[in-house]
């Protein structure tokens, strides 16, 4: 296996962060050079073999989660900043010739988007003579003709899709193997047409499986709250995708197994079952006690409603994003993508969902998982474009409301992992968001999804607030600035953005990142600045809409 790490990811310019600030004089390390993933990829990804032990968390030290992180944000002298510990989950590579063939299938879907500005001149003219064949035309957004295959297109040779044609025979041969665990409801095939409400020709058959998967997990969890646990085995067939996907599925699982075995919660782990070979098979055990998990309905039920985090939530867009400009590509609280039309990227729908998980026990983590993974499978099979389409996620979930230190760490690297896991780069990003955010200290790896560390926001500040025309900028110390990144990414809620990569890629080369940023520390903590009480008031408000 290789342990593959993705930096962080700016949802508003599309930059990613070093694992530790350029200005500290420990910079050097024994760490690698990054490396781009593809060389059309925004993702940078490094190997960690050679990565100083003192800098990361293993997935099987025993260790408070909660515990040490308060501990470290109590050490830190900003109270906006924190050392975020690090993570790493094994994934397993894939063979050249399966990650080729599964991007041609996305490519030629138009799942994966070549923006148009970016594609070479032969390829903006092949663009063009497609587009004038037919009325219809090719979308600017993408560079395959205007006939996207469908998810089980006869003229896609896929193994995905042969096993489709034949579902019916080859899923009566699978049962047949599961009988004794098909008569007991132990076993469930999960397929496109099965799990989606409506079938589109941009669904992913690696995205479906992701959410199915996540769906398992969540399922069987609650059916421990009221069943024993002893010698009980559950399988899931997902007949579109392919054994490295889900095993690496499985290792994100087992991984979290690891990292919470002391707690008093339930573990379940996963692993392939040998005894199907014409499609993969999950096996999946629990093991570990359910008192702590009675409570989730109780708990549930104290938490916002769905229709309450999609008012809050957009209220703190329409403040936040849209009037003090900081994300200068969204101007409404329905849509984004603004300004980037020239780019090839259209303007979309925001998706605002909601999850009830909670951060108590192992339970909520694999709800959550499920949430994220069905939302982000919808938002990839809407498309990018049209009357339904969706051009970014804000998924909250205020179960975990009240413990940034499993947000921002486990769960984090639980959903980059899991981009990974089914090499989604190149189609989507993770953000982080939290009422309790804080930005990296710059003494370590900032973690996943988080905003840029306080030595580079505070270089790039003094850097381009001396360059100002008109009166100098007030000059700010280490806990405004800060607060003037932490405040970007306070939500009323917990929240996970995911975005589309295209818009990531286009937004990188639209604006610059120091420039961006110093404006936005200015706007809220400046001279003519928001300022931080009442910064703070208006978040407590959005949270009581």
């Amino acid at each position: 296996p290789i342990q593959t790490q993705i930096l962080s990811v700016d949802p508003i310019t599309a930059t990613t962060d070093r694992d530790r600030d350029d200005s500290l004089p420990s910079q050097q390390s024994t760490q690698r050079k990054k490396r781009r993933r593809k060389a059309d990829s925004f993702f940078l990804t490094q190997s960690t073999d050679e990565v100083s032990s003192a800098t990361l968390i293993e997935s099987s030290t025993n260790y408070s989660l909660e515990e040490e992180i308060v501990a470290e944000k109590q050490q830190s002298e900003c109270p906006f900043a924190m050392t975020f510990p690090r993570y790493r989950v094994n994934i397993n590579s894939y063979n050249k010739a399966e990650s080729e063939k599964r991007r041609s299938r996305r490519v030629q879907r138009g799942v994966i988007k070549k923006l148009v500005n970016n594609l070479s001149a032969k390829q903006r003219k092949n663009v063009d003579e497609d587009n004038g064949k037919n009325n219809e035309g090719v979308k600017p957004w993408g560079i395959v003709s205007n006939i996207v295959q469908g998810v089980f297109s006869d003229t896609v040779d896929t193994k995905s899709n042969i096993i489709s044609r034949n579902s019916d025979r080859v899923r009566n041969s699978v049962e047949s193997i599961y009988e004794t665990e098909v008569n007991e409801g132990l076993f469930r095939w999960s397929s496109s047409a099965e799990i989606m409400a409506q079938a589109s020709p941009l669904a992913d058959e690696d995205f479906v499986a992701a959410a199915a998967f996540w769906r398992m997990v969540s399922d069987i969890a609650e059916q421990l709250l009221t069943q024993s646990l002893q010698g009980k085995k559950w399988f899931l067939a997902l007949p579109e995708t392919t054994a490295e996907v889900t095993s690496n599925l499985c290792e994100i699982l087992n991984w979290y197994a690891d990292l919470t075995e002391d707690s008093d919660s339930v573990q379940i782990r996963a692993q392939l079952d040998s005894r199907s070979t014409d499609v993969p098979v999950i096996q999946f055990t629990a093991n570990g006690n359910t008192q702590q998990q009675q409570q989730h309905p109780q708990l549930s039920d104290s938490l916002p409603s769905a229709e309450d985090t999609e008012r809050q939530t957009k209220a703190w867009v329409t403040r936040l994003l849209v009037k003090l400009g900081v994300c200068p590509f969204t101007k409404s609280p329905e849509k984004s993508g603004q300004g980037l039309s020239d780019m090839g990227v259209p303007v979309a729908n925001i998706m605002y969902c909601h999850s009830d998980a909670l951060s108590h026990g192992s339970c909520g983590v694999y709800l959550l998982m499920a949430d994220a993974w069905q939302a982000i499978s919808d938002m990839v099979a809407a498309g990018p474009a049209g009357k339904a389409g969706v051009s970014s996620i804000l998924l909250s979930a205020p179960g975990f409301d009240n413990d940034f230190a499993i947000w921002a760490g486990p769960v984090f690297a639980m959903l980059e992992a899991g981009v990974s896991a089914i090499q989604a780069e190149e189609v989507i990003g993770v953000v982080c968001f939290h009422p309790q955010y804080v930005i990296p200290d710059g003494k370590s790896w900032p973690g996943f999804g988080q905003m840029h560390s306080l030595p580079r926001l505070k270089n790039w500040y003094n850097q381009y607030s001396s360059s100002l025309d008109d009166e100098p900028a007030k000059s700010l110390d280490d806990n405004e600035i800060a607060a003037g990144g932490a405040f970007q990414r306070r939500t009323p809620h917990a929240v996970i953005n995911v975005l589309r990569a295209e818009q990531l890629e286009a937004a990188e080369g639209r604006r610059s990142t120091g420039e961006l940023y110093e404006r936005n520390i200015r706007v809220l903590m400046g001279r003519e600045g928001i300022g931080l009480e009442k910064l703070t008031e208006d978040l407590r408000l959005e949270q009581q809409r």
